[in-house]
């Protein structure tokens, strides 16, 4: 049972399976988009993306790369799938293990709001 409420933009590690079609599947990080003020009301359900360590070329906008570091606890170079936004339950969550840096969180955004058309 987690102990504490995920925050927005960290990073936990989660268990996504069972995936349908194209979905990320398995135990793998997702960081948390969903805002704080919505985080905290113990609501059992909160928006994230997965985290995948595939690398894709020419798709810069809806993979983003983050580079491994102490703060956000990555091992390896890593993408945030922009484009696979979902609502995961609280459930799924194995444990937090870092979080995003302020550089990574403005282009995570910039590639959301392009994704969705903001």
């Amino acid at each position: 049972m987690i102990e504490s409420y995920p925050a927005q933009y960290e990073i936990w590690v989660a268990d996504l399976a069972p995936d349908i079609g194209n979905e990320p599947g398995k135990v793998r990080p997702i960081v948390i988009l969903q805002t704080d003020s919505l985080n905290k009301t113990g609501y059992s359900t909160f928006v994230a993306c997965a985290i995948s360590s595939q690398q894709r070329e020419g798709v810069s906008l809806i993979r983003l790369l983050v580079e491994p570091t102490n703060f956000n606890g990555l091992l390896r170079n890593s993408y945030i799938l922009c484009d696979q936004i979902r609502s995961i339950d609280m459930q799924r969550l194995k444990g937090r293990i870092g979080v995003l840096d302020k550089q990574t969180i403005q282009r995570l955004n910039e590639s959301i709001m392009a994704i969705l058309s903001l």
